[in-house]
């Protein structure tokens, strides 16, 4: 039988972990609202140092078919893999193109995916552009298919962070992140950063342009709601959309409103990745926190400034980027559980 402990509203449960010492582990302040929270980590959990030294790293993708982690460092203009036997290595450079006005810390692609054929998807925001890898991913090479660089006769701004429909639409953030000066940027051609739609066939168009720096993306397991995440300063809250049959969005909420964690640390609401049990795993303010099909907050992980995150094919483990590191953490539900 399972145990069930009564966490009555607005009690906090905090666990101070006490992961083992050395470079390998770090030891966050687990804060959890919820029992439910517990089902995914536990005062056991250990946070593990998988790589470090890195310029700023983003965008983590699982790939089956390499069994392995591919992630974004933005600064250095390089895509690294990482897997169980060889650890960290570099997987393909360059990862992007800079534009003139392109600082040197943010040439590189950004956010990762892979499509129903298992080709990379790239957001190039140096390069303004969202592509396709020509070449096959298990022998990478820097050759890239455009897919989305304009919308209505203007350049996009920088594309952030993908994620990709059953239906084999892709959904993207273009917030500024590319361009130097961000939205002061003088080549800046859209008047918005804008959430938008690629569809399968290869028309582009907008699905939301109010949204002031929108940033990380998820589905639901259903695909009937789009997650966006808002990084601007004062503004950390995630959206959702409702999508109906054909993909189109037809409603927003506020799905989270993290405003309120601005002042615990440093980053925002970012990435995020949906588990296969519905349940949200979003970067907030100094860390990153597990939300209900609700959108309450079951629980966070305070480890200073998380980027992206990313769940391995068996939901075994939760991978995360920050500027600096890759970490990653052991979860308790299994692919099959629940």
């Amino acid at each position: 039988m399972r145990k069930i402990v009564a966490v009555l509203p607005g009690c906090l449960l905090l666990i101070t972990a006490a992961f083992a010492g050395g470079d390998a582990s770090l030891a966050p302040k687990i804060l959890a609202y919820d029992e439910r929270f517990h089902d995914f980590i536990d005062v056991d959990s250990r946070v593990e140092i998988l790589g470090a030294n890195l310029g700023w790293a983003e965008g983590p993708v699982w790939v089956e078919s390499l069994d392995s982690l591919l992630f974004s460092d933005v600064a250095s203009d390089t895509i690294f893999r990482w897997d169980e036997s060889r650890g960290l290595s570099p997987y393909l450079k360059p990862s992007g193109h800079p534009p003139d006005d392109a600082g040197h810390a943010w040439r590189g692609s950004n956010g990762l995916a892979v499509d129903a054929a298992g080709r990379l998807l790239l957001a190039q925001q140096g390069n303004r552009v969202l592509s396709r890898m020509r070449a096959a991913i298990i022998e990478p090479a820097s050759d890239f298919e455009l897919l989305a660089g304009h919308y209505q006769g203007k350049r996009i701004n920088s594309p952030n962070d993908l994620v990709v429909h059953a239906a084999g639409d892709i959904y993207f953030t273009d917030p500024p992140y590319g361009l130097a000066g961000f939205e002061n940027s003088p080549d800046r051609e859209l008047p918005y950063s804008g959430v938008f739609r690629l569809t399968a066939g290869g028309q582009l168009s907008l699905i939301e342009d109010e949204i002031e720096k929108p940033n990380g993306i998820a589905l639901s397991v259903d695909q009937s709601v789009l997650f966006v995440s808002n990084s601007e300063v004062g503004q950390a809250q995630v959206f959702a959309f409702m999508l109906d049959a054909k993909g189109n969005a037809a409603s927003r909420r506020v799905f989270f409103d993290a405003r309120a964690l601005e002042a615990e640390g440093p980053g925002s609401t970012d990435g995020m990745a949906m588990h296969r049990l519905d349940y949200l795993f979003v970067t907030i303010p100094n860390g990153f926190g597990i939300l209900s099909p609700q959108g309450d907050l079951l629980g966070r992980v305070a480890l200073g400034q998380v980027t992206n995150l990313a769940f391995d094919d068996a939901f075994e483990y939760l991978y995360l980027t920050t500027p600096e590191r890759l970490l990653r953490i052991q979860l308790k539900l299994r692919a099959g559980d629940g």
